[in-house]
Parts: structure tokens; C-alpha cells; sequence
């Protein structure tokens, strides 16, 4: 119910945040913008970025499929079928286009019965990085993003749904997100305390010893794909050298 029932005060010779993007970075900017560690750095709480990830969809009930080979009795179609598996296992890849460049990944939509609906999570680059601060006012983190930080993925979302629409017939998903674009959905904040700016290239955070970040917080705002291995891959590097050299 939001009741404190309980306060402790925790000591550790070494304090590892592992809480992601967002809890990492919260908890350092929080700290910093309360005064209890004024030396973090001020590339703390910088160069965020949601891996440009915007959701659409497509229903693909009309389709070129389907239209050339008409269902028959008994026989729905041409759609996803019943069976999905629970994350994305296939991708588009557009990263060449020029003026269009992203990845697709296709989600899954199961619920054990055919929509003719598949989803998709667009990954677009983040040209225009957002950034959390401190309000003095609200005494609360909060999150600098807006229009000019995810307008281009939402252009690549539109020319992605009508190409696919133009080749394989069906219509966007308008029931789905906002008329069928999700721009306010991420699965994969990255950014906030970055490797070699708020931290060593190690993940040692600049301003007080002892004190590291290892998790997404370190990757600069987009990766350009799912990040979660490049994430464990970082982790793995920096507690590499952590160990090493400071146990």
C-alpha cells in the first residue's frame, strides 16, 4: 500500500547496481540531485536512449495468400497459426536502407487461437539521445523525451506497415497501441551511466571508489539489435577485470 514498515541502513565494502537502465540510473541521479553523492559525474543520467523501439502490427486476413488461394472448407487460411512460441524468433532486416534504415523483430502473438495478426518491434537508431534528471521542484527523477527522440522511428514504423501492405496485402492493426503505432513502448532502455563517461571502461563509476554499474546503463542509448547478450557480454568483461584488480 505505499506504507514504510520498515528502514535499514545496509554496509558494504563494495556496491555493485545492477538494476538495469533505469533503476541504475534513477539511483544515481536521485543520489546526485539530493546532494548524498555530489561527485558523481555530470554525464550521469546522460545519453539515453530507448533502442529506437516502436511497436506496430499487421492483420493480414486479406492478404495476396489468401487471396489466391481462397480458404476452404474448414480451412481458415493462410495466418500465424495457433501454436507461437512467446518471444521473437524471426527479424527483418533493413538496416541497409538509406533513408529507412531499422530491424523488425516479429513478436509473437500467442493466444492459443489464429488472430491473422502479427506484431512487430521495430529497433531504429537513436539519433537525438534523451536524459534524466533531477526536479527540485517534484523531488523526483524525471526523463527528458519527447517528439524529436522517437519522430524517425515513427516514420520508419508507417513506410515498414504500408511496404508490407503493398506486397502482401492486410491492413495495419488500428485496434493495436496508438491506431496501430507504439511509440511509447520499450523493451530495451539502454543508457544513463555509459561505459568510459560516467564510469572507467570497466564499470567502475567516476566520483567514489568502490561503487560500479554493470547492466544496461552502460550501452549509449541503441544497439541496433536485442542488447540482452551484448549486455551479458559487458558484464562479463568488466567483472573480468573488477576482480582482477580490485579484490
Amino acid at each position: 500500500n505505499g506504507q514504510v514498515t520498515e528502514t535499514k541502513i545496509i554496509a558494504c565494502k563494495k556496491l555493485f547496481l545492477c538494476g538495469g537502465s533505469i533503476g541504475t540510473t534513477n539511483l544515481l541521479v536521485a543520489a546526485k540531485g539530493k546532494g548524498d553523492l555530489p561527485g558523481l559525474d555530470n554525464s550521469i543520467g546522460q545519453t539515453w536512449g530507448n533502442n529506437g523501439n516502436i511497436m506496430t502490427g499487421r492483420n493480414f486476413v486479406n492478404t495476396v495468400f489468401n487471396k489466391v488461394f481462397p480458404p476452404q472448407k474448414n480451412s481458415p487460411g493462410r495466418g500465424t497459426g495457433v501454436n507461437q512460441s512467446s518471444i521473437p524468433v524471426i527479424g527483418i532486416n533493413n538496416w541497409y536502407d538509406r533513408v529507412h534504415p531499422f530491424f523488425a523483430e516479429i513478436s509473437p502473438f500467442p493466444m492459443g487461437m489464429e488472430v491473422y495478426t502479427a506484431l512487430y518491434l521495430l529497433i531504429n537508431k537513436v539519433p537525438h539521445k534523451g536524459y534524466f534528471f533531477w526536479d527540485g521542484t517534484t523531488q523526483a527523477v524525471q526523463l527528458k523525451w519527447d517528439k524529436q527522440n522517437w519522430e524517425h522511428a515513427y516514420n520508419n514504423a508507417k513506410y515498414f506497415i504500408e511496404r508490407m501492405r503493398k506486397v502482401n496485402g492486410g491492413t495495419r492493426t488500428h485496434l493495436f497501441f496508438h491506431n496501430g503505432f507504439g511509440a511509447d513502448i520499450c523493451y530495451h532502455p539502454l543508457g544513463g551511466c555509459v561505459l568510459g563517461q560516467s564510469t572507467d571502461n570497466y564499470g567502475r563509476v567516476r566520483g567514489y571508489k568502490n561503487l560500479y554499474a554493470i547492466d544496461g546503463s552502460l550501452v549509449p542509448g541503441t544497439i541496433g539489435v536485442n542488447p540482452f547478450l551484448t549486455i551479458t557480454a559487458i558484464a562479463e568483461y568488466c567483472i573480468e577485470d573488477i576482480i582482477l584488480n580490485d579484490f
